[in-house]
């Protein structure tokens, strides 16, 4: 497994201020709302993924301009922000899903930072992974690809051209995209991975990195906020209602190979 220094976050420890520098710099822009699940999420896939002779720096980001509903003294203490890493270059940039696929794009606090950190990374990071919403999002700002809003949420876990993923969206990444190469996807599920050389960026439509129960989480979250109208996961529980580990070699060998790359 790979060593996983974090440089900021939640779930730091307060010796890995101590810690070495790594050989591979990943900045994560963390716009979930259950930061530290997220976090541990990422250090966990990495650390799968990651050669066991390989380094990982990570700093967990936030967009400056984003209002912070909860505990927001807490998470702008352990995290940094774009403004103090914008004269930094990095390896890999990763930028998680949100819950904001229902919304317009420009009604988003922090769109036009978000815009400026894509301009940003052309020339300060090597690679872009983009993730559910954050793929949406770049996806549409890079002119890759024009997403489809759907009424109906897509969740659970889909296999595609051989690649095992969960779902939880509201939209849709056409099969015919504007730039770039699908790896991944079908008619029912749209593109699920597509990889752009220009912008040398992948754009993936689910959550490789979920655990076991996210999506157990994410549905009896949304069964107290809709009752019964709350879509339940597909091709997830068990006939006992048992979340389902499907996806981890999926998942692994996906993050193997672009790690690879950066290395």
């Amino acid at each position: 497994m790979a060593h996983i220094y974090l440089r900021t976050g939640l779930t730091r420890r307060k010796t890995a201020k101590d810690a070495p520098a790594g050989d591979l710099k990943i900045l994560i822009l963390n716009l979930m709302p259950n930061r530290a699940v997220t976090e541990r999420q990422f250090v966990r896939i990495l650390q799968l993924a990651g050669s066991p002779a390989t380094d990982i720096e990570v700093t967990f980001c936030l967009p400056a301009t984003h209002a912070i509903r909860r505990h927001a003294e807490q998470i702008t203490a352990a995290y940094t922000n774009f403004a103090a890493v914008q004269n930094e270059n990095f390896d890999a940039l990763i930028v998680t899903g949100a819950p904001l696929d229902r919304i317009a794009f420009t009604d988003v606090d922090y769109w036009d930072e978000f815009q400026q950190i894509l301009r940003w990374r052309h020339t300060h990071v090597r690679q872009s992974l983009f993730l559910c919403w954050g793929a949406d999002a770049a996806g549409y700002a890079d002119g890759v690809f024009t997403p489809e809003q759907l009424d109906r949420k897509i969740t659970g876990v889909y296999t595609a051209n051989g690649v095992t993923m969960p779902q939880s969206r509201y939209f849709k990444i056409p099969l015919s995209v504007q730039r770039g190469e699908v790896l991944a996807g079908n008619s029912d599920l749209g593109a699920l991975i597509v990889a752009d050389a220009s912008t040398r960026s992948h754009y993936v439509a689910g959550h490789f990195e979920y655990l076991p129960g996210t999506l157990a989480d994410e549905y009896h979250r949304d069964r107290r906020k809709n009752g019964a109208l709350a879509p339940r996961p597909a091709n997830y529980f068990d006939p006992d209602m048992r979340p389902q580990y499907t996806w981890r070699s999926s998942a692994t060998a996906f993050y193997h190979n672009w790690l690879a790359q950066l290395a």
